[in-house]
């Protein structure tokens, strides 16, 4: 088996070389970092051109790339590159730019993936902490607004990503199957991708134990949720149902489509999402999604998040679907 890290960056300086030495600090050495670096202006890549020269550690694979598409994209473009260098059997590791790996959780992952039968993906816990990794929460699921198992099910998990990209472990052939999924502008995150396909087949699994620092700062696109004004809520309530509207018919296209490995039975797929109206019907998809917000949300934002989707249904339909 070899241990690969996929790490993407843009503009990452100011963290990035604590986020890679904590890598190269692992108990159980990785083998390979493949970065790509997405137009970085800031110095990322003299300081990822300078760590690469370091012959004694893990070494650094660096590809540099003209474009910065956002995280999504950017992972699902290095994870369609990295995709057909692997073996069925390897381990790939996703990482972000600014978060600190603790010294044991490559060989905690190793131990939960020991056994399990393939293709696999685990996530771990983490500690949450401010810029300069003061502690700010000790668990990133305390249940308000994420838990697991609980948002596993694969309802909630067309609405609601509780898997944090950074903390994913993939085998080689689970990261095939996340590489051939199609209309990748379409999904949220990447993560929340590799989550879907994962819940799908049963093959999903969280390790309890916090294994990374999971840094927040005012550069962060996502994270753990901060103190917001309500226009803001509102407006952003409006924009993530939007999101995952189009992701959840996007989902649904793929299913259809024979893009993806069999479903397991005990994943539960609501049966909709296999209706040829899933792909195409705004409305009719937006007042399902809304429906298991309303009767499944365990929290008030995952509640309002149905009135946020009747709202989207009640909008003009996009070119291309239908109402």
């Amino acid at each position: 088996m070899t241990l690969h890290v996929l790490l993407c960056s843009h503009n990452g300086a100011p963290f990035i070389a604590q986020q890679i030495a904590s890598i190269r600090a692992q108990s159980r050495a990785v083998d390979v970092i493949h970065v790509f670096d997405h137009a970085s202006e800031d110095g990322t890549r003299e300081v990822l051109a300078q760590l690469a020269q370091d012959a004694s550690e893990a070494p650094l694979e660096l590809h540099w790339v003209d474009n910065a598409p956002g995280p999504a994209l950017s992972f699902f473009n290095a994870m369609a590159q990295l995709a057909p260098k692997v073996g069925a059997g390897d381990c790939i590791f996703l990482a972000d730019q600014d978060d600190v790996w603790l010294p044991g959780k490559v060989a905690a992952m190793l131990d939960a993936a020991a056994g399990l039968p393939q293709p696999w993906a685990l996530f771990h816990d983490v500690q949450v902490v401010d810029e300069a990794l003061a502690p700010l929460q000790p668990t990133f699921y305390t249940g308000n607004p994420y838990a697991v198992p609980r948002d596993l099910d694969a309802r909630r998990l067309l609405l609601v990503n509780p898997v944090i990209g950074h903390t994913l472990a993939l085998s080689g052939d689970m990261l095939a199957c996340v590489a051939r999924l199609p209309e990748p502008s379409a999904y949220v995150m990447h993560d929340w991708a590799v989550a879907l396909v994962a819940q799908r087949m049963q093959r999903l699994a969280c390790v309890p134990q916090c294994l990374s620092l999971y840094r927040q700062h005012g550069a962060n696109l996502l994270g753990a949720s901060r103190q917001r004004s309500l226009g803001e809520q509102l407006r952003r309530g409006m924009q993530l149902a939007e999101r995952v509207l189009v992701q959840s018919m996007a989902w649904a296209r793929a299913q259809q489509g024979g893009a993806l490995p069999g479903a397991s039975p005990a994943a539960q797929v609501p049966g909709w999402l296999s209706m040829p109206w899933a792909g195409r019907s705004r409305v009719r998809v937006a007042l399902h999604l809304a429906w298991h917000a309303l009767v499944s949300g365990p929290t008030r934002r995952r509640r309002a998040m149905g009135l946020f989707l009747v709202l989207q249904a009640l909008r003009p339909s996009a070119q291309g679907t239908q109402r």
